[in-house]
């Protein structure tokens, strides 16, 4: 066996990889957003266009080129500069969680901390590393005696479960992050179906995850294993970016809900009707 991939539970000396890679893994929200900000946002849309034709104009009235183009340029550069302050706060917040990993996720059995450990035979070339990995549970691996002494090892990926107190008998999905040179292999499809094993054992009837709408490939992940929508809203700190929140049903869902109809789609609600704002 040459490359592999191992799902297991976060361990203390996990630490310092786990803070390199959510810290990254917010910083490459970055341009993401700030394109969808310029060109999905009809405000910003609109001031563009705005900006654009007093450039034009005043270009055309013998202004210099260099200071149209400054001007035209001013309003991206500044929401760039707001973008990036909040994406680096975040990203700092974030690694004082993972300081706190062990307190936070671990300290009972109704959530939990995982990593995905990638093991590459160093004798490969460069294409076959890149070659389809085979994952493994701890158990697995711990039954097959591999000898990884050939072997490169590196976390490349995390995610979480926690139990939530405002679902009855709901869980959160959090901190899922691939590292993005290991993305499209089916590592976060693995880890998120590795959570909701863990939720499923617990006995959550749902488990749900918020993601912002420019995580695009995060959100195809979620909808191909089988969450749904649940409801559209903002967050109080960024309102201009929409967050899609999703719910896995798990087979302890018994279907006694009402449907209800909202804007965005046609939705089941467990036993309360959702006011969407």
């Amino acid at each position: 066996m040459y490359n592999f991939v191992l799902i297991r539970t976060y361990r203390k000396e996990d630490e310092s990889f786990c803070k390199k890679l959510l810290k990254a893994g917010v910083m490459d929200q970055l341009n993401a957003t700030f394109i969808g900000y310029l060109l999905r946002k009809p405000l910003f849309i609109s001031i563009n266009i705005v900006i654009l034709l007093i450039s034009i104009v005043s270009l055309l009235k013998g202004f210099s080129v260099v200071y149209c183009l400054m001007f035209i340029f001013i309003l991206p550069i500044f929401l760039y500069t707001c973008l990036y302050v909040t994406f680096f706060n975040e990203a700092k917040d974030m690694e004082k969680e993972v300081s706190a990993i062990s307190r936070i996720y671990m300290s009972d059995n109704s959530s939990h901390f995982w990593v995905a450990e990638s093991y590459e035979f160093y004798l490969l070339n460069r294409h076959q590393r890149h070659e389809q990995r085979i994952f493994m549970t701890e158990e697995e691996f711990n039954k097959s005696n591999i000898d990884v002494s050939r072997h490169l090892k590196k976390v490349v990926g995390t995610i979480a479960l926690y139990k939530s107190y405002k679902i009855p008998n709901g869980a959160w999905i959090t901190r899922l992050c691939v590292h993005k040179d290991y993305r499209r292999k089916r590592i976060g499809t693995h880890l998120v179906n590795r959570a909701l094993q863990f939720g499923t054992e617990q006995g959550f009837i749902t488990i749900n995850v918020v993601i912002s709408e420019y995580r695009f490939a995060a959100l195809k992940l979620f909808y191909n294993i089988g969450f749904h929508r649940y409801l559209i809203r903002g967050r109080s700190y960024n309102a201009s970016v929409i967050y899609h929140e999703l719910s896995y049903r798990t087979k302890y869902f018994k279907p006694t809900e009402l449907f209800v109809k909202n804007p965005y789609t046609v939705q089941i609600v467990p036993k309360r009707i959702i006011h969407h704002t």
